[in-house]
């Protein structure tokens, strides 16, 4: 049980019974009687994209996972393969692993009779979080789940199951600070990398290899040029192509690098050769809102109370995505502090309403962007909120204007 890896690398019992009571505490104010946690969605790169049931069960299968997270009885894994089992009791907290094969929906509702669920409240969570993923089970699972319980009142609780994950404690935030260590390194061999004649997919490859060699993951690896003469678009690709950095281009990266699926992330912004005045001014009003965030952000303080820090931006004549968003292992809400109610999405007041809280880890991110998309760039990194303000994370000059 717990045997030592860096995919799953274990925390103490200590840390899960925390984990367990803090969620039932809140089950109960909240009237439930049960969660099941469904993981099944990876993102980009050699991520399980499961942080969900990942959290409860320090395990996250190949294909469908459901974590039983009675409000009194001891929680179960649910696996699809039979053949896994093994290793999900050696590495996982989880000892009651049971396998439903190509109908896990059934074994799960095996389990719930068990629980004596007829008439109770559960809550549904899906695999990822909130910012962009699915929030819910599959149909066919649904609709199981339905028929099999039609008495039963099920809850999506996604985003109130995220909310108190996404306050870290001791142990996840030394995690996250091992993370950072390695997100700054592959940072800093992406930019050494880039050259006028080196292709993007080649740059992408130097982070993959060095985070590979310190068995670290990637949920993703945003990484593009473009030129600054004439920028078609103010964001970099997602998957890489063989295009070519060329002299005089804008460098954007989004660089998420983690130890046991914890990601600190560096949105980086560099040039290829020395940048107009324009370009230069950009960086300046991105660096220095960046660090005017980190510096007077407090605890305390709510998603509305970003907006104040937008106002640089907003004054120089520029639109911006999202200033501050929750970083709970990839991004989550809150989502705040952006000048265009429809972009990339509308304000939500209970983003609007949350409240910052010590141990809530976010993404800083200054993103500056011409009304007509055809200019921008963006400078952010990764901090977590102490009692007294914000810690930045990421040692990486994120905010230094950089010339390769």
């Amino acid at each position: 049980m717990l045997a030592p890896n860096p995919y799953f690398p274990p925390f103490s019992h200590e840390e899960y019974m925390r984990r367990y009571e803090v969620l039932r505490q809140e089950m109960a104010k909240a009237d439930l009687d049960c969660l099941i946690v469904y993981g099944a969605t990876p993102l980009g790169g050699n991520d399980t994209g499961q942080i969900n049931a990942q959290y409860l069960s320090n395990f996250a299968a190949v294909g469908h996972t459901y974590v039983v997270f009675h409000r009194t009885e001891d929680p179960t894994l649910h696996l699809a393969l039979d053949f896994h089992i093994p290793n999900a009791r050696d590495i996982g907290v989880i000892q009651d692993v049971r396998s439903g094969g190509a109908f896990i929906e059934h074994g799960v509702a095996t389990r719930l009779k068990e629980l004596d669920i007829n008439k109770g409240r559960i809550g549904i969570v899906g695999p990822s979080v909130s910012y962009f993923m699915p929030c819910t089970l599959p149909y066919e699972h649904y609709v199981y789940f339905k028929k099999e319980f039609p008495d039963t009142e099920f809850v999506n609780v996604h985003e109130w199951y995220e909310n108190i994950r996404s306050i870290k404690s001791d142990e996840e935030i030394k995690l996250l600070e091992r993370s950072a260590a390695l997100t700054d390194l592959c940072h800093e061999e992406i930019f050494f990398a880039t050259r006028p004649g080196a292709a993007h997919a080649d740059i992408r490859r130097v982070a993959e290899q060095l985070s590979f060699t310190h068995r670290a993951n990637y949920c993703m690896l945003h990484m593009s040029s473009m030129p600054t003469t004439d920028q078609p678009w103010p964001y970099q690709d997602f998957w890489p192509s063989d295009r070519k950095v060329a002299d005089g281009d804008l460098v954007m990266t989004e660089v998420p690098i983690g130890y046991g699926m914890y990601y600190t992330k560096i949105m980086g912004s560099f040039f290829v050769g020395e940048p107009s005045q324009e370009y230069k001014n950009m960086f300046e009003l991105a660096a220095s809102v960046h660090d005017t965030v980190i510096n007077e952000l407090k605890p305390g303080m709510k998603g509305s109370d970003v907006d104040q820090f937008v106002a640089p931006i907003r004054e120089a004549g520029y639109v911006t995505s999202g200033l501050v968003s929750g970083w709970s292992n990839y991004n989550g809400p809150p989502f705040v502090g952006q000048t265009h109610p429809d972009f990339p999405r509308p304000p939500i007041q209970s983003h609007l309403d949350l409240e910052f809280k010590p141990g809530l880890c976010v993404q800083v991110m200054a993103y500056p962007i011409a009304p007509d998309m055809k200019k921008g760039l963006w400078v952010g990194s990764t901090c977590v909120f102490t009692e007294t303000g914000l810690r930045r994370l990421n040692k990486y000059p994120v905010k230094q204007l950089r010339v390769a």
